[in-house]
């Protein structure tokens, strides 16, 4: 039975509603819930929460009663979020929860990504009836990454162009929903992997290289170039959290030896008074398994469409539209 319209619930629905932002609503048979269909089998939410946080997001006992009501036994959950707050006991969706952690506007393994689809996929495949309800925190930009690949996985769409596409005309009301553009990039290799048989069962084999050099190309011209911290992070291939691996500050250029391997992360903070005050410039997430140096140079340019927070600059005073990040590498096995 739907939830009954009461004044609390009619209340609620204005900070539930800003919350959700641009993200549609599902509001149907005395539903209002922060959630959508992005395929008849495939669902995207916010977090299903308890006590306060359930003020302004899904309550989580609607969430159990509206899967339910529409989908009985036959629905299987993911959680993409990260950290304790945001997991609960497997037995409030009758078991049928699966976590796979990702960091707030990050990107997962290659190994996780592959997990997880073959995982859903087999779940859907197994019962024309299954469906599956993806979520983070927000339901948006995590969800939304791994819903695009399960559309590829499953078929639903043609190619990654096809899937996020898709994702933004049914989960948001202004095309803006899967916009950090590194989980746009991990669609792109989803696809690509999709097209190997490696995706099928064979394990990927990341190859290591070794960072050289770091230089920024068509700067702003200035007096003094602005301080940088660059930091550089790699993920495990057994989900735990980011680990820095490299610290340093630099201006333009930014001689180094460091070993990569799989997932890597290359973050720029400008410096502010005396280090202790930073501002974020732009990050890169990249893996190794998609890495093609020049021949010649050996090396991998990055463009500033590439880049996270880079769009934030949206008056070019920062990064000019020819701004690029060229990264000399070698590969471990020919040094």
């Amino acid at each position: 039975m739907a939830p009954r319209s009461n004044p609390c619930r009619c209340v609620l629905a204005v900070p539930r509603a800003l919350v959700s932002q641009n993200k549609r609503r599902f509001q149907q048979d005395g539903f209002d819930l922060d959630l959508g269909y992005v395929h008849p089998r495939v669902i995207v939410m916010g977090y299903p929460a308890v006590g306060v946080e359930l003020l302004f997001r899904n309550p989580r006992s609607e969430v159990q009663q509206f899967l339910e009501e529409r989908h009985g036994g036959d629905y299987f959950v993911y959680n993409f979020c990260d950290g304790p707050n945001r997991s609960y006991p497997p037995s409030i969706f009758d078991g049928r929860v699966k976590n796979y952690p990702i960091e707030d506007h990050n990107v997962p393994t290659l190994q996780m990504m592959m997990a997880f689809c073959d995982e859903a996929a087999a779940w859907l495949d197994a019962n024309e009836k299954h469906v599956v309800a993806l979520h983070c925190k927000a339901g948006k930009g995590r969800a939304g990454m791994m819903a695009c690949m399960l559309l590829l996985r499953m078929g639903f769409s043609a190619s990654a162009t096809d899937a996020i596409d898709r994702y933004n005309r049914e989960r948001v009301n202004d095309r803006r929903g899967l916009t950090v553009v590194s989980q746009k990039k991990w669609v792109n290799y989803y696809a690509a992997l999709l097209a190997q048989t490696s995706v099928q069962g064979e394990p990927i084999l990341e190859p290591t290289f070794v960072i050289q050099r770091l230089k920024l190309n068509n700067t702003l011209t200035a007096a003094k170039p602005p301080k940088l911290r660059l930091r550089i992070y790699a993920l495990r291939s057994d989900g735990s959290p980011k680990t820095l691996m490299h610290q340093q500050i630099g201006s333009n250029e930014f001689e180094l030896h460091e070993e990569i391997r799989g997932c890597v992360m290359l973050e720029f903070y400008r410096e502010r008074v005396n280090g202790c005050m930073r501002a974020k410039h732009f990050k890169i997430w990249f893996n190794t398994f998609f890495l093609n140096p020049d021949n010649e140079t050996g090396c991998v340019i990055f463009s500033r469409s590439e880049m996270d927070w880079a769009a934030r600059d949206k008056k070019y005073r920062r990064l000019p539209a020819a701004f690029e990040l060229e990264m000399a590498v070698t590969r471990s096995d020919q040094l």
